[in-house]
């Protein structure tokens, strides 16, 4: 029997886990501002890498930012709005359980005619998917 903390078939990437580190860090902060230098220095997460990763999530209106010195990050909407699915997406770009379920991937599979599992695999990712919408960011907190 495989115990369930050995189970690694679903993964973040190490992008997606320190954005969902950096983000439990603002809220914790909220309604303070927080600098990409004091979450990577509090939480230990390369500087460089997560200030691409903050960019890239105020860019997608996850987080608003304020420029000068005394500057930061904030959340753009309240944790319970922010969804894993929205993080994932923000992060990472389009991701599925197989090549032929990324959008603008379909019909490069050489066994789509012959595909015995297709169906069942997107109704699958489907339901991965809608597992991902209804986590929110208070989920992490």
């Amino acid at each position: 029997m495989i115990s369930p903390l050995s189970s690694k078939m679903i993964r973040f990437s190490k992008k997606v886990e320190y954005a969902l580190m950096a983000l439990k860090f603002i809220s914790a902060s909220n309604p303070r501002l927080v600098t990409a230098r004091e979450i990577s220095d509090k939480v230990n997460i390369p500087y460089d890498l997560l200030s691409k990763i903050l960019q890239r999530l105020k860019s997608e209106k996850i987080l608003s930012s304020t420029q000068g010195t005394h500057g930061g990050y904030l959340l753009a909407s309240s944790p319970d709005k922010i969804f894993l699915y929205e993080i994932m997406r923000a992060i990472d770009g389009d991701r599925a359980l197989t090549e032929c379920l990324i959008s603008g991937k379909e019909g490069e599979c050489g066994l789509e005619d012959s595909c015995s599992i297709k169906s069942p695999v997107t109704k699958l990712q489907k339901e991965v998917e809608e597992l991902f919408k209804s986590k929110t960011i208070s989920d992490f907190v």
